[in-house]
């Protein structure tokens, strides 16, 4: 199951390229305080060669991918402006965290957060649905060179979630009168598309198979299901994904309609979210693309 970044980000270039927007996000917190320092500049070519997330990208690749955000911040006219565009942009929790750790990383370089950098993080973190207590780490771990660590570590924590997410949307099946091979493998390739949930394919088959023949009691009932898996997210934010991910399987544009989803209506409840949380949630997976696997 372990899986670092580069591996869910890396390699060749490819139509909207999630690196694009990994490459705004710096490229917007260097002009954020109006200042291009050479240390901020030195962060984002040793990024470009080093990193793990640039793997296989060539340098032809990545001097287009540079130019491409650098108009995009500059026709925007304030680096601000362009949070919510890198957002959609990365409709993945991993790339949105990738993108947030990178700017943090340029806006620490000099040693000197402005007060525009601190102003274009936050509008970031909000945008990218980073939770306080994860850009607060993610910072830290920039300031001490230590964001490339942090960035794997969460995505083993993310990865964690896979077993949840699984049970949860086989749950969704039982509530569907769809617990059946043809899901499944339905689910298996949903899963293979969003780089939350990707494992190996034999792994998914495995974590789908065992969830699909588990014995279920007689007079079983999702609802008190769905609250234990509530009950080991001790993270509103672990939580809120899930809810994203329940939204994201639904036919393209129906996201919006949450509130007439039955299975949407048992998540909110079991997870305690908001109707203002589930809006958010409604909105992230919209982001995912129109060619998205939906069983």
């Amino acid at each position: 199951m372990e899986k670092r970044a580069r591996d869910v980000i890396g390699g060749a270039l490819r139509p909207n390229d999630p690196r694009r927007f990994l490459i705004e996000a710096m490229i917007g917190a260097m002009n954020a305080d109006g200042t291009v320092d050479q240390r901020e500049l030195d962060v984002l070519h040793r990024q470009l060669s080093e990193h793990d997330l640039f793997a296989g990208l060539s340098d032809h690749a990545a001097r287009t991918l540079i130019e491409l955000a650098t108009d995009a911040v500059r026709f925007a006219g304030n680096p601000a402006a362009r949070v919510a565009a890198i957002a959609r942009g990365l409709p993945a929790r991993i790339h949105r965290l990738a993108a947030y750790a990178m700017a943090c990383e340029v806006c620490a370089a000099d040693a000197h957060v402005a007060p525009g950098e601190v102003e274009f993080l936050e509008a970031l973190r909000m945008a990218a649905r980073v939770a306080p207590h994860e850009a607060q780490a993610v910072f830290q771990a920039a300031r001490q060179g230590h964001a490339t660590q942090w960035l794997d570590d969460r995505l083993l924590r993310v990865k964690s979630l896979i077993p949840v997410a699984v049970e949860l949307f086989t749950l969704r099946a039982l509530v569907r009168g769809t617990l059946t091979d043809e899901h499944r493998f339905a689910l298996r390739d949903f899963f293979l598309h969003i780089p939350d949930l990707a494992l190996r394919t034999d792994e998914i088959e495995g974590e789908l198979f065992r969830a699909f023949r588990k014995p279920r009691p007689h007079g079983f009932h999702i609802q008190p299901e769905l609250a234990r898996l509530a009950a080991a997210l001790p993270d509103p934010v672990d939580r809120y994904w899930l809810a994203v991910y329940t939204l994201a399987v639904e036919p393209h544009g129906s996201a919006v309609n949450w509130r007439v989803i039955p299975f949407a209506d048992l998540v909110q409840q079991a997870f305690h979210l908001g109707d203002a949380d589930m809006e958010l949630a409604a909105v992230d997976a919209q982001t995912f693309p129109a060619n998205l696997p939906r069983p």
